[in-house]
Parts: C-alpha cells; structure tokens; sequence
C-alpha cells in the first residue's frame, strides 16, 4: 500500500476545513442535538415499555407510604443507635482501663476476668432503647383477664 503523504495531508486539511465551517456555523450543533433527541426518545420508549421498570414503579408506589414513615423513623433510630454505640464504648474503654490496671498491679487472673466480663454484658450497659412503636398500655380489664388464665 502506498500513500501519497500529500493526499492524505490535503484530505485532512479538507476534512478540518470542513469540521470549522460547520462548528462556527453551528450547524455540527444541531446536528448533534438532532441525534441525542432522538436517542432520548428511543430510551423513553424502551423504559415505558420495559415490564421490569413497571413492576418497579408499581412496588415503589404500593410502597410509598411505608418507605415515607420508615425515611421519617430513621433520624430517630440513628440517634438511638449512636447513643447506644457511645454507651457501649464508654463501658469498654472502663473494662479495659481496669483490666490494665490490673495487669500492671499482676492481679489478673481468671476470676478477674469473669467479674469484668459479667460487669460488661449487664444490662445497666445498655442504655433504655426508645422504640419507635408505640407500646400498647394494659388496662384493669386487660389485666383481670391475663391473671385469670
């Protein structure tokens, strides 16, 4: 195959002639704009049409109101958990300081660490958890029939 160096470089000279005419004329715009309508268009039909993306809309919008009150519930239920957490590392980072005493004063024996275990899994460690369920209150009636049984 044998190029002419000087064909090619006219080809090119021409093609990018050609390119900044229709750049500066703004006609490579539209037709650029002309082809991602029509790709849009093709994709929203795909989309409307897709049986997946139906059952998807469908669900969420069954959904809606569950998704609403559990997006609502979550602020509330991080805080409960951070606390939590804080509670918990607190307790830890106690047990730990003590078992480290312990260690350098070589009272560290078994016995310590069953009392530092059962001191760490109480359930004064863990803070009162406020549910975001309302917990239904007994009544007299209620109870005169759960002592009956």
């Amino acid at each position: 195959m044998n190029f002419d160096v000087k064909n090619v470089v006219k080809k090119i000279s021409k093609l990018e002639a050609t390119l900044k005419n229709k750049i500066e004329s703004g006609v490579l715009f539209d037709e650029v704009k002309r082809f991602a309508d029509g790709q849009t268009k093709v994709l929203r039909q795909r989309v409307k049409s897709s049986k997946d993306a139906k059952k998807v809309i469908a669900f969420i919008e069954k959904r809606k109101k569950q998704i609403e009150k559990i997006a609502a519930d979550l602020p509330g239920e991080v805080k409960v958990m951070r606390s939590y957490i804080l509670t918990q590392r607190r307790e830890l980072e106690k047990l730990g300081n003590d078992l480290l005493k312990k260690a350098k004063e070589g009272k560290l024996d078994a016995e310590t660490l069953r009392t530092a275990i059962r001191k760490a899994t109480t359930k004064k460690a863990a803070p009162r958890r406020r549910s975001s369920v309302k917990k239904v209150k007994k009544t007299k009636t209620s109870r005169k029939m759960s002592r009956k049984k």
